[in-house]
This record gives C-alpha cells, structure tokens and sequence, in this order.
C-alpha cells in the first residue's frame, strides 16, 4: 500500500495472529530528479508516420520509450546476482501492483524504488520482479535489469517465468478502472516484444509450468499470448477491470504489430515546393512521386514549423500573418497496404511583402513638387521604413521615410513633359517596388 508521505501507520489483526507476519515500513525518499522526469506518451495509440529518414525495420518502428533503471534511480548495489536470460519467448503476463490509483506524476519513481527496495531487501529476490512497469500516465518504466530489448528472465509470475515478460501496472484495478493510457502502453511493450520473436498476441501458446499453485509441474498449458497473472496462479491479479480489458489489449497489440509491417513507401521524386513567398502571393506544393500508383497525398503548411489552422491544401495563399516567417509543408504520402512516409519541404526564404507606392505632384513656378506615400498590403500594420529615390527629369534625390511618407521639390524646369519617378530600396522585410507619372510644365 502506498501511503503517501505519513509519519506513522496504525492497523488492526483481526482473528488470529499469524506467527509470520511482519509489517514492512518503506520510505523511499523523494530525490531531486523525481520532478525532472520526462512525461511520455501517450503510448501504443499509433504507429507515427515514418520520416524519409526513417528506419525499414518493423521492431524497430515499434519499440516504445521506455524510463532506464536509472531515471527511476535504482541503486545496482541491491542486486544480487547477474541477469539471466530465457532461451524462448512466448508470452507477455499482465500484472498489477495492487497499490493506490491516485498517485502524482513525480511520487513515481520513489513507487518503483520501493518495490525494488521490497523484493530485494524483504523478500530476498535478486531484483525488482517484473520486466517493465507502467504507470496510470502512460509511461514505461524499465524493471528487471539487464537490457529491455533482450528475454530477460523476471520473478513476475511463479511456473512462467521462464518463456515470458512481465508488465506490471501501478494501481490496484479490483477497486478501480485502468486510465485510457495504460492498455495503449501495455499493448506498446506487447507489440515491441512479441515483434522480436514472432509471436501472436491474438493466438494462444502451449507452455511447460515450472511448477505453480494453479499447475503442477510440468504440466503443458494452452494459455493466451497476452494474459493475466490469475490465468497462471490463483489470485486476483491484475484486478477485475484491468482484466476485462485484456482483450481489448490484445487487438490494440496486434493492430500496431500489423500497421508496422507494413512496406514504408518509397521516394521517387521529392516534395517541391513553388511560388511567391510574399504578402499576397502563392505558394503551390508539388508531391512528387513515390513508389505506389495510388498514393494519396495529405498536405500541412507550417509558419516557422508550427502547423497553420485551416491550411491543408496543396496551394496556400501567403497572409500578412506570414510576413517575415518561413514557411514549409509537411506532405505524406499514404496508400492502401503500405506504411506511409512524410516529407516537409522547406520553401528556402522568408515571406516578403511588397508595398504600393501612392504618388501626387504639383506644379507651381515651373516646380515639381512630389510626394511618395508608401502603403503596406492589406491586413499589415508594419509601415516601411528606409528611404526612396525621387527621380525627376533626370535629377534624381534620396529622401528618408517619416511614417511611410516621403516628398521633394525640383528646381526650375523648362516648360514640356516631365517625367517622375519614385524608387524604394528593399527594407525591413518589404520588396523593391517604384511607381512613376508624367506631368506638364507650362510655358511662360
């Protein structure tokens, strides 16, 4: 039972006192790294789609995240004795701890070092029982030692140890119901393991007991890929609500296991991207080819790699929300049979928005007066910045912008045509753009 940080305990016998008995008091003090540790999951829900970078290799796709000893801060001077390890794997066994189900994110690395402390120090086992441990947040938490992807032999479940993993879940699940993480994390371990050697969670297996209170030895026993400690040994483990959720556990298992042996696609032309990256521009992405004729194309346009809401097309339309990101798209590629694959083309400048230029003249005394207001796109605050050339008839002056605003006056011109044009130097994020005009001057 955990009891949460207590400075004493008190209980009642009732009948007789069993010569025997002992109360155990653990206190696995809290250690700094406690409240470090990462929050993982949710596990074994999905098999991600595979980046072009990614592995080909089924278990490898399917191997989980699991804690280290040493992130739940096992002391390895408490083992015993080396690892052993089973020569044949068969089956997965679900177990429960039989503890509380309201436990905090971080009390669970000083729950594990209890148990270890317990098994090792009060029951005299080598290690910590079971292979794997899961808690009520989804997350997978390396038990016995001597390597997570090897058969490494527990002390979990008496007679079938042998030929097997053990998953223990943190929580008593006679007295409550398992959150929806913990069968997605157990079917995470199940699948990874039962990857490795074949093995069919929806199947049954024939195997030999070593001897337990619900089997002789010896004796050859049918029993699921994927059980429950009560099918082996007489007790009520892993509770009555974890229990009924195994076969749910075991299709979830064999889902995944399917899903990742799949072929991944393969890439014949990359994703492209083309277009304007300005304000008011458009961007188109191109998909390319991969290895299936009928592949079907999914597209996710990104502003500095953070997915825009709505923005699922192959053609995205630049807004002035973009000005001055960089903009990508993540494309994946998906066909019937096949694993899919997902590219994200970057387009390789940030957005640029390009300003309209509004110019007025007035002529007086053979002068040309001009001014140059410089307007953003629509829906863009930012005003340019920086100066613009004003050429006119072919003198030409540069003038600093006051508030996107800029003017000059010309000298005496002879009277005829004029032409005016005014330039504006890329600043700030904004594109070279001009406009020009003609204007008159009169004779005398």
């Amino acid at each position: 039972m955990w009891v949460g940080l207590s400075d004493g305990v008190q209980f009642d016998v009732r009948g007789v006192l069993a010569p025997q008995m002992k109360l155990v008091l653990l206190y696995p003090k809290p250690l700094p790294s406690d409240a470090t540790v990462p929050a993982v999951g949710p596990a074994g829900t999905s098999i991600p789609s595979t980046l072009l970078e990614g592995t080909t290799n089924a278990t490898e796709r399917l191997r989980p995240t699991v804690l280290s000893r040493a992130t739940w801060g096992a002391d390895e001077s408490w083992r015993d004795s080396a690892p052993r390890y089973n020569h044949a794997f068969q089956q997965v066994h679900v177990h429960h701890t039989a503890s509380v189900n309201d436990y905090a994110v971080t009390d669970v690395p000083a729950i594990i070092r209890g148990m270890y402390r317990y098994h090792t120090h009060n029951l005299g086992w080598s290690d910590l029982a079971y292979n794997f441990l899961v808690d009520r947040f989804g997350r997978i938490w390396e038990g016995r030692a001597g390597g997570v992807a090897r058969r490494v032999r527990g002390a979990h479940t008496l007679g079938f140890n042998a030929t097997s993993a053990g998953v223990a879940v943190i929580g008593n699940f006679e007295v409550g119901a398992p959150d929806p993480r913990i069968p997605n994390a157990v079917a995470a371990i199940a699948a990874w393991k039962l990857s490795r050697w074949s093995g069919d969670p929806l199947g049954q297996a024939r195997v030999v007991s070593e001897g337990s209170d619900k089997f002789a030895p010896g004796r050859a026993v049918d029993l699921p890929v994927i059980d429950g400690h009560r099918d082996t040994n007489d007790t009520a483990c892993p509770g009555s609500h974890l229990y009924a959720q195994l076969p749910q556990i075991r299709q979830q298992t064999r889902a995944l296991m399917d899903e990742a042996a799949k072929t991944l696609l393969a890439v014949v032309d990359p994703v492209a991207v083309s277009g304007t990256a300005e304000v008011g521009g458009a961007l188109t992405a191109i998909p390319g080819r991969v290895d299936a004729s009928d592949a079907t194309f999914t597209y996710t346009w990104m502003r500095n790699g953070t997915p825009i809401a709505g923005a699922t097309g192959p053609t995205y339309a630049v807004a002035p929300a973009d000005f001055g990101m960089s903009l990508s798209v993540s494309v994946t590629a998906s066909a019937p049979g096949r694993l899919a694959i997902t590219q994200v083309a970057p387009f390789g400048k940030t957005v640029t928005a390009r300003p309209t230029i509004t110019l007025t003249t007035r002529v007086r005394r053979r002068r040309i007066g001009v001014k140059a207001v410089l307007v953003p796109p629509e829906g863009l605050g930012r005003v340019p910045s920086g100066s613009v050339r004003i050429r006119v008839a072919g003198l030409e002056a540069t003038k600093t912008l006051v508030d996107g605003v800029a003017g000059s006056r010309s000298r005496r011109l002879q009277p005829g045509m004029k032409h005016v044009v005014v330039t504006y130097a890329s600043d700030n994020g904004y594109e070279t753009t001009s406009a020009s005009t003609a204007v008159l001057i009169p004779g005398s």
